[in-house]
């Protein structure tokens, strides 16, 4: 199974700086059978925003590097460029009336067929009114993991 992370879970996992929260939990466990994808774009962000990740963690910059190190070890990152043109296209449609930030995200997982992983309720919400079922909340994913949350 293929996970597309977005920059909100990304985040998340950042300020949520307790090792035992589940949302760390389910990140950092191993599935065999998972595979954890996100876009160059969660990069950027988690770079730009950097000192807000400092403040909202409340961790030192150098105790924050090393945990942004351990979590972008989990995940595997494609180019956007990589992205075929009708994903893009589609992910536009879906995602224009909520936000378009997350265009990347919706067309990577279009590409490749994988489940999006967002804690961005009103994005979730909105691509399923629009009839994009794969989309997961943490709760969806470690219910479909078999983890207890």
């Amino acid at each position: 199974m293929i996970i597309i992370v977005d920059s909100n879970i990304l985040f998340s996992v950042c300020i949520a700086t307790e090792k035992k929260s589940r949302l760390s939990e389910i990140f950092f466990r191993t599935f065999p059978d998972v595979r954890r994808i996100s876009c160059h774009y969660a990069l950027d962000e988690l770079t730009q925003h950097r000192e807000k990740l400092i403040k909202a963690s409340k961790l030192p910059a150098d105790k924050l590097d090393a945990l942004l190190f351990e979590t972008l070890k989990q995940v595997t990152f494609y180019d956007e460029s990589t992205i075929s043109p009708k994903y893009w296209e589609q992910a536009d449609q879906l995602t224009k009336d909520v936000d378009s930030k997350d265009i990347a995200f919706v067309a990577l997982a279009l590409q490749t067929g994988g489940m999006l992983w967002t804690g961005d309720k009103k994005l979730s919400n909105h691509i399923k009114t629009m009839g994009f079922e794969r989309v997961l909340s943490t709760a969806e994913l470690a219910l479909l993991l078999n983890i207890e949350y």
